[in-house]
């Protein structure tokens, strides 16, 4: 940074375009991200209601710019459980290849950081939490993408980048593919189906005239972000699906909505099922409900992410998904 050519500075509206220029000669296998036009840009960072020109940096060589941070200061809690007033969240990075090493992408890092110090954050995440989603290719398929990265690349350079700047690599993220052609409930979930019905526990779309119990299931579940997606979709007019399993009338057992992209892919909230419930295979038959249901509705595939060490992604093997990426969820205490 002794060069005096070569300085960090805000982003300023007029740089747009060279920033859109570097990300798009970026993309390659190792940077898996679509590639922007200036609509997708302003979409995605300048018109989100979370962009801000103080947490957004450009780092610059010879007036050509070749490098770009981002990051986001949430100023409203996401979670109960996380506390986001004290923690700001890197989006995104990128540094002109014959650039990289040179110690430009920490000069941003540190501005970024430096920022969000100001701000009064103890700590800098990079994780799903973030806001600002960043549209990406599933390797090896049709063309099909995913609207958001829940981490660090682990294929990408980013993964080296930030262990060797001191930051922590808290678990990783993993990102599952299937195409639903040939989607089918196999035999032994139509078993397991039956098992349950004769156990009084039904698949049925929800419906809140005649169901109850939806907070009891996110209250034993206790994952709020679930919770406020769900109402927030069962708020919409003419609202898609969301399936439960009930017992009686009472919610024991969610997955959906049944939403389908412009793409074609079948999105989802999540899929959980109440504590008292568990091991009994509700989680398999709504997940394969749930599937079957986005075949039938004209879903071409379906993408997510989950824990690499989680239940639930014994589910989605099972459905015949395939790992497609791995990602570092990344934490720094400042």
């Amino acid at each position: 940074m002794e060069n005096k050519k070569v300085f960090i500075d805000k982003f300023k509206c007029e740089y747009t375009k060279d920033v859109i220029k570097l990300w798009n000669e970026c993309c390659n296998e190792n940077f898996i991200y679509k590639p922007m036009d200036l609509r997708t840009f302003r979409q995605i960072f300048i018109d989100s209601p979370y962009f801000s020109l103080d947490s957004t940096f450009v780092c610059i060589c010879d007036k050509q710019i070749i490098g770009f941070i981002n990051g986001v200061n949430r100023k409203e809690f996401l979670l109960d459980k996380i506390d986001d007033l004290k923690t700001g969240y890197i989006t995104m990075i990128i540094v002109k290849e014959n650039f990289r090493r040179m110690s430009y992408g920490k000069a941003l890092v540190n501005n970024l950081e430096n920022y969000f110090i100001g701000q009064g954050k103890k700590f800098i995440r990079i994780d799903f939490f973030n806001p600002i989603n960043i549209p990406w290719y599933i390797p090896n398929s049709s063309i099909h993408d995913h609207p958001n990265a829940p981490g660090v690349d682990v294929n990408g350079d980013g993964y080296k980048f930030f262990k060797s700047i001191g930051y922590r690599e808290r678990t990783k993220e993993v990102s599952m593919y299937r195409v639903l052609r040939n989607f089918k409930i196999n035999e032994k979930i139509k078993m397991k189906q039956e098992r349950l019905k004769n156990k009084n526990i039904f698949i049925e779309a929800y419906n809140s005239d005649k169901h109850s119990g939806l907070d009891e299931l996110f209250d034993s579940l206790g994952n709020e972000l679930w919770r406020r997606e769900i109402k927030e979709h069962l708020k919409k007019e003419n609202s898609t699906p969301i399936l439960v399993a009930i017992d009686g009338n009472s919610v024991c057992g969610f997955a959906g909505p049944i939403d389908i992209e412009r793409s074609g892919r079948g999105r989802f909230s999540g899929i959980g099922v109440k504590k008292d419930y568990m091991g009994n295979g509700i989680g398999k038959v709504l997940f394969f409900n749930l599937c079957e249901n986005f075949k039938n509705e004209g879903a071409k595939f379906m993408s997510l992410f989950t824990s690499i060490n989680g239940n639930a992604k014994y589910i989605y093997d099972y459905a015949g998904f395939t790992e497609v990426r791995q990602w570092a969820l990344f934490e720094k205490e400042v």
